[in-house]
Formats: C-alpha cells, structure tokens, sequence
C-alpha cells in the first residue's frame, strides 16, 4: 500500500543561492543575477508555526501551517469561494477567521471545528454578499484581545466572537440620485427621471484598541446626477461595546494601521479632512500620511478622535512614511519596531530600524541595517506595511510574501534573510507565526 508523504518545506537562504550561482558562472552559465552584490549575512533560523496563505499547483486558495518543515492544509477551495484576503488568525494563534461560498467563518484550529458566522437573533448564517452588489475584496481582521473579529464584506462591517455570535456594524452606503433621460428623437419633449441608486465603497475596519473600530465609507458622486448628491466621504469610528453599535463620523481623515493592546498605530492625513479639501481621497487611494502613535483610550474624547496629532506621539523620525517601509508590535511587550529603506533605490540594501517604547512611542534603539533583500538577492523588498513577526519574547525576525509568490524571512537583529519553501505555487501573505 502506497503511503502518502507530508509536503515539505525547504529553508533556502541568500548566500546558498549566491553559492550555487557562482558555480554555474564557472560553468559559463549566464543566467546568474548581474545586479549589486547584496550583504554577506547568515540566513535566520526559521522556528514556530508559520500560517501560509497561498494558491496551490491546481488554483485553489489554500491556508498551511507550517512546521519544523511539514507543511499541513488547513483550508482549501476554489479561488472564487476562499478569497485569501479574507484570512485572519487571531492573537492567540487558536482560530482563523475566513470568507468562504459566501458565508463568514470563524475555525477552532484546536478542534476544527468551522463556525458560520450568525447575528445574535437570527439562526441562519450571515452572508457576505447580495446578488447583484459590486465584487470587493472581503477582510477580517482580530482585535488586540483575540475575543472578537471584524469582517469587512460587501454587505458591510460585522464583528463576530469565537463562537460565531455577533452583530452588524454598518453597512456599505448607498448613493441615491434622480436620473434625467431624454428622447434624442425629439428634444423638445421634456425629460422623464427615475431614481437611481449605487452601492459605494468601504475600506478594511482596523481596529483601534479592543473596543473601537475605524473604517471609511466612501460616497460615490455621480456626473450625471440629478437631485441629491451621493453621500459624503467619511471616517468613521464606531463603538462596538454596546448592545447597539455606536457610529461617529470624524471630522479629521485617519486610519488604523495596527493596534497592540492600548496602543494604535495611525495613519493621518489632514489635508484630505473635509475641512480642508470638498472632496477627500478614499483612504484606498491615500499616499502614506503622518503616522502616529497614540492611546486607543484617547479616542475616547471626540476633540482627540477629530484632532489625533494633539493626543499622539508623531513617528516620522523613523522613516515609516517612506514606501516599502515595515512595521509590528512586538506581541509581549507591545514595542513598535519598524524598517525603512533608506533609498527607494532597490540596489541599497540599508535599511533605518527603530524600536519604540510601546506606552510612550519614545525611540528605544534607531540604527541603520543592511538587510539581504532587493536587486541581486533571490528575494525582493517587502512592499510595505504591516508584517507577520515571530511572536516570541525578544523575537525580532518577520515574514513576508513578496511580489512574485514568494515567502521572505528576515532577522531585524541581524539583516539576514531566507526564503521559506513549501507547497504553495504563489503565496500571498504570511498570515501569522507562532513560537511552539
């Protein structure tokens, strides 16, 4: 009887491949990189569970754990049914939050348990999308306290707790209008009108310390519009303690990027508040703004939820505005480390790393690192933004899903780097990694 093996993963690090890409130059085989020699450093030692998400050979969307080199499938469905965008896992590396055939989960990865996601009143499972509503990209994030997740669907914003239960937060907004049609046959008849409606965007809800949520409902106006105008682009924070969520619309333009026990990390932008400007950019559309650091308990006070800068420690002596620059929380100390480049040029390898006090936002350590990533390594710059790190008292080593489908591994202490082999042919995110 013919067993079947376990797939596998294979660490390769930067300078086995410049090892073997040597030795074929002296084959007079061309096919070695030509570009700048990226830093000689060892590869890190990858530990823990790593959570992959990824398409596999076949083009289903699969969700692994990985191992001490055994790489197990936790979900696996057609591309259309399991969008990748909307897998989470929660703090405590027990659950896993995912949209699949339409429906919002929530999986016990202890018991394997799947359950579907259903408002507190109502027995049959809350759907993600309408017929006939525009397609979007769904996500679900977990708050800092891994107790509850926020799914953002096309039907709206709905927050869920482990077993299931929950309540909708809001839903997208609708522009309304009445449209005016003309017979070209004969312009002297009158118009006739009807009323026209349109599901407009939201962005990711990110949590803003374990109670709070922070999303944008982006109106969208219409040239052809008659009557009323579409609603207006707003920030809206919401407050999800109660039995009744509690909706305000900001007056200032910000987003949560992350959140760590008290702490949040924001993404502001003053000049697209509507005090500023008559039409605000959607935050999708948002360049990086001024990040800062502040208590989630100060949104708390409406004049520090319009006004963040004047109750936030500001960051932008660290260089994380600049693009394809990192960041996380350290998970036992809530310590901000972050990496920006120091060039947008990807031949540079120097990179600014700055570790921050997570209660003051105080720099701790900045120092200029050579990291083994870019032009010339086997594995490209991160993109930007938040990214999975080893959640392990004093671990300073990330993970990455680069641009063409690869897993990134690399030591902020140290600036080597490697890449995590496995299964999946593109990967797309590393969505979580816990120490064992």
């Amino acid at each position: 009887m013919q067993t079947r093996s376990e797939p596998t993963t294979v660490i390769r690090s930067a300078r086995s491949v410049r090892a073997a890409c040597a030795a074929a130059a002296l084959l007079a085989v061309s096919a070695c990189s030509s570009g700048p020699t990226p830093p000689d450093l060892a590869a890190p030692q990858v530990t823990g569970t790593v959570y992959v998400a990824g398409t596999a050979a076949d083009g289903s969307s699969t969700v692994w754990q990985v191992t001490r080199g055994a790489a197990k499938p936790l979900l696996s469905e057609g591309a259309q049914i399991l969008p990748l965008t909307s897998v989470s896992l929660s703090p405590d590396g027990a659950h896993l939050a995912y949209v699949s055939a339409n429906s919002l989960y929530v999986k016990d990865l202890r018991t394997g348990a799947a359950l579907p996601g259903r408002l507190a009143a109502d027995a049959v499972p809350e759907a993600a999308a309408d017929p006939g509503m525009p397609q979007g990209s769904p996500c679900s994030v977990w708050s800092p306290d891994g107790k509850r997740v926020a799914f953002t669907v096309q039907r709206g914003v709905f927050v869920f707790d482990t077993a299931g239960t929950g309540s909708r937060v809001s839903g997208r907004p609708v522009s309304a209008w009445r449209e005016g049609r003309r017979d070209l046959r004969n312009l002297a008849s009158p118009p006739t009108y009807h009323d026209a409606r349109a599901t407009s965007e939201m962005t990711c809800a990110h949590w803003a310390g374990a109670t709070r949520l922070v999303f944008d409902r982006v109106g969208q106006d219409r040239a052809e519009s008659i009557g009323s105008a579409a609603e207006a682009n707003t920030t809206t924070l919401a407050r999800v303690d109660a039995k009744a969520p509690q909706l305000t619309n900001l007056s200032a333009r910000w987003s949560a990027s992350d959140t760590c026990g008290d702490r949040v990390l924001l993404d502001y932008h003053p000049e697209q508040s509507p005090a500023a400007t008559p039409s605000p950019v959607a935050n999708s559309a948002r360049r990086p703004g001024t990040p800062l650091l502040m208590a989630a308990s100060s949104l708390d006070y409406r004049a520090y939820a319009d006004s963040p800068q004047t109750a936030a420690e500001a960051l932008t002596s660290t260089g994380i505005a600049a693009e394809g620059s990192v960041w996380y929380f350290a998970p036992d100390t809530c310590r901000l480390t972050t990496a920006a480049p120091k060039s947008a040029d990807e031949g540079t390898y120097d990179y600014l790393v700055t570790t921050l006090d997570g209660k003051t936002g105080k720099t701790v350590q900045q120092r200029t690192l050579p990291l083994a990533v870019g032009a010339g390594s086997p594995l490209a710059r991160p993109a930007g933004g938040h990214v999975t790190a080893l959640a392990a008292p004093g671990g300073h080593t990330i993970a990455y899903a680069t641009r063409d489908g690869k897993i990134a591994v690399v030591d902020l202490g140290s600036g080597g780097a490697t890449e995590l082999k496995g299964p999946w042919k593109n990967a797309v995110s590393a969505v979580g990694w816990r120490s064992n």
